[in-house]
């Protein structure tokens, strides 16, 4: 890899804002241009990596090649529950949910 780019496509690192609630993580990515069905967010090995390819279309209308990747990895806090991820894509932002587990949340002691 030579400055972001791998042959032909050049490599782009989204903008993320990444926020902590009571109750999970909210990551929020900027994809701009991707296709929600070029998008890919997967867990492995307790980090969570997300990319997603841009393709060019030709005169024909064709697609292309794709000339440019967004990719971005994080590492996951211990308190991530992977069975309740949720993901949604709008206007060019992705939005991960990493909900935290239940024995991490806060807990209300009641006192008698």
């Amino acid at each position: 890899m030579t400055n972001g780019v791998v042959k032909g496509v050049h490599t782009l690192v989204p903008a993320v804002d990444i926020v902590e609630t009571k109750n999970s993580y909210i990551v929020k990515l900027d994809i701009p241009g991707a296709a929600k069905d070029k998008i890919k967010a997967q867990i492995e090995d307790n980090s969570l990596r997300v990319s997603a390819s841009i393709a060019e279309y030709g005169e024909s209308g064709k697609e292309s090649e794709p000339v440019k990747e967004y990719r971005r990895e994080f590492a996951l806090a211990n308190d991530v529950d992977v069975n309740t991820i949720d993901a949604q894509y709008d206007l060019g932002v992705l939005t991960i949910t990493l909900n935290k587990k239940v024995q991490f949340l806060p807990k209300e002691i009641t006192i008698n």
